[in-house]
């Protein structure tokens, strides 16, 4: 049997869903670990490191499934998208998946917080490319022809904006650490603020779940 490059694809496109899935469920496991008052400060930063940690899955995975997917729809001769503008989400796919390495490795140095402002705004410009692109193809049934495939790509950029919602508020959970580290009454503030947080983010956590495991029933099933 010969093993083609869309094989390797399909592959490679299950092993992102399942890393996705599961390092979001890692996540979620650690959160109650850093919002519980009964552990002493240092347990809870280093549940805090472990959760951070296991995002890099779900991170990794949302970023390499852009030009994997594309790769995927282009094969079976689903998608116009290819030559040059293939070339190009490749590249950029890789370039971005690069950039959010380094800044997990290189969390103090200045230029990270350069980048994650950068990484944002790339985020954003998915949502809206993404989101355009699926809707545009289900009202003209171009430039995507199979709704399902137009319904995943949309789906897609509504988990990317749940993902942006979700970076929201990590910044509130280092807000939260710094005044319990400052101790006295700004601790229980601070506790009151990480707790918050974590409350919003499994309800977001929740909803991405279904909308990645939605994906891949529609990949798989193709049902429209």
């Amino acid at each position: 049997m010969m093993i083609t490059t869309y094989d390797i694809l399909i592959y490679v496109h299950t092993v992102l869903f399942v890393y996705w899935l599961g390092g979001d469920l890692g996540v979620y496991l650690s959160a109650k670990f850093v919002a519980d008052r009964n552990l002493s400060l240092d347990e809870r930063f280093r549940f805090m490191k472990l959760l951070m940690q296991c995002d890099m899955g779900p991170r990794t995975a949302l970023i390499s499934l852009l030009p994997v997917g594309f790769q995927m729809a282009w094969d079976l001769g689903v998608s116009p998208i290819g030559g040059i503008y293939l070339a190009a989400i490749w590249v950029a796919g890789l370039l971005w998946l690069g950039a959010n390495w380094w800044m997990f490795f290189n969390e103090q140095k200045p230029l990270t917080a350069k980048l994650k402002g950068i990484d944002m705004y790339i985020r954003y410009g998915v949502v809206i490319g993404m989101g355009g692109l699926g809707l545009l193809s289900f009202i003209n049934g171009a430039p995507i022809e199979d709704n399902w495939l137009a319904a995943k790509i949309l789906l897609f950029a509504g988990a990317v904006v749940l993902g942006v919602y979700l970076r929201s508020e990590i910044k509130n959970l280092v807000l939260g650490f710094g005044m319990i580290r400052a101790g006295g009454d700004e601790a229980d503030k601070g506790n009151d603020i990480v707790s918050a947080a974590l409350d919003r983010s499994k309800v977001a956590a929740l909803f991405l779940w279904f909308i990645v495991a939605l994906i891949a029933f529609i990949g798989k099933v193709k049902p429209f």
